[in-house]
């Protein structure tokens, strides 16, 4: 379909309802950079879902035009810049379209995001972007002589005889961080622990998101036990507390200032990567974000690519194995190069939506797409034979 008709109809689903703090962010971040109109159609759309059913009414496009104001082939090139900056997803089938609602990043995450920081500053200028920021500043209460005494849950309710596990996906939520558990890494946790002197740090300090965030960072900068255990010391603040930013910060300082002679501490079975072929699947449940890497770009690999994994790990919450596949899948339709998180961050809520959570379903995904495509894939003509990945092509010749 080339161009929107005003007969056409849409609805409006969302995942959430803006707070106060997401209207800040729309506002002084994404405003700069998507201007007025497009900031106006996405409060538009947000105000007609209806905020206990996160759907809307039917409504024609020519009620988009009455209520904005504007002709549709605008309306249409602001949508755009909505879907681009990561805020609104389009579906389209038999005439009707259905705008699903993304909630904004945090201003943490947008700023420290780079694209969509670059860009603010560039639409604004680096004095106002600083003067902005200090609105999100939050001021830290003194910690000193202070004593957390706040009650555990098993201190206050009682256990249940009978557990019922309840799991609900169709609610409100707000976007928190998320720490992958990482089930098929060996992390050796009593090493780690064994390895930390208790003078300076107690292990029953380690929460489960330290533990999460922990085995995260090893798994995907290759740092072994030894190596967590320096980066955790260093991560300490005054009151020997670990800082979750600091942890992740130190982690990838440390794989940034390696040794390049040194530079094996994964402990996971590692595939063979330049010996007979193996079986696609196995490839990508093994092999770790650094081997891949190094196979798609001629043995170098970058913090920026590997803080790509991080995030899609922690922040959107992929399977690591499904990160494999998705990299190596835009690897190859990028013609080897990386693009931003940014457009990976699309590509993972995408996969994540469609419940993208083994191999397998990731490669059935990537079939899809390459059928969609034309079956076209894009290569370094440059990289030797004997070390290509070449289970995309095989995978796509297989179709019919």
């Amino acid at each position: 379909m080339e161009t929107i008709r005003r007969s056409d109809t849409f609805i409006v689903s969302g995942e959430g309802i803006c707070s106060s703090v997401d209207y800040q962010v729309l506002t002084l971040l994404y405003q700069p950079i998507i201007g007025s109109t497009a900031f106006n159609l996405y409060l538009t759309l947000l105000n007609l879902m209806d905020r206990q059913t996160l759907i809307s009414d039917e409504y024609l496009h020519a009620d988009l035009e009455s209520l904005l104001n504007r002709k549709l082939e605008d309306i249409e090139g602001d949508r755009y810049k909505l879907e681009a900056i990561g805020l609104l997803v389009t579906f389209f089938v038999s005439d009707s379209f259905t705008y699903e609602i993304k909630l904004p990043l945090s201003a943490r995450s947008f700023v420290n995001d780079g694209i969509l920081g670059e860009y603010l500053i560039s639409a604004i200028t680096k004095t106002r972007f600083k003067k902005i920021l200090k609105v999100f500043k939050i001021k830290q209460t003194s910690k000193k002589q202070k004593y957390n005494i706040s009650k555990a849950f098993n201190e206050v309710f009682s256990a249940l005889e009978q557990r019922e596990q309840l799991q609900e996906t169709n609610l409100i939520s707000g976007q928190k961080q998320r720490f992958k558990s990482l089930n098929e890494y060996d992390f050796n946790w009593r090493f780690f622990e064994e390895s930390i002197p208790d003078s300076i740090f107690t292990t029953d300090q380690l929460t489960k998101a330290i533990r999460l965030k922990t085995e995260s960072l090893s798994y995907v900068y290759g740092l072994d036990e030894l190596k967590m255990k320096d980066v955790l010391l260093k991560s300490l603040d005054e009151f020997n507390q670990v800082n979750i930013e600091s942890l992740a910060k130190n982690a990838r300082f440390e794989y940034e200032t390696r040794p390049l002679s040194t530079e094996k501490p994964i402990k996971i079975e590692k595939a063979p990567l330049r010996n007979a072929p193996i079986d696609p699947v196995d490839y990508f449940k093994t092999i770790s974000p650094i081997q891949l890497l190094e196979e798609l770009g001629d043995g170098m690999v970058s913090v920026a690519d590997l803080r790509i994994v991080e995030r899609l790990i922690d922040e959107i919450g992929l399977e690591p194995s499904v990160v494999n596949v998705m990299i190596a899948y835009i690897a190859r339709t990028k013609d080897g190069v990386l693009p931003g998180y940014a457009f990976f961050q699309k590509v993972g809520q995408n996969w994540k939506r469609n419940h993208i959570n083994t191999v397998e379903l990731a490669m059935d995904f990537v079939k899809h797409l390459g059928s969609r495509s034309g079956n076209k894939t894009y290569y370094n003509k440059n990289k030797p034979k004997d070390i290509e990945v070449d289970w995309l092509d095989e995978y796509i010749k297989n179709l019919d």
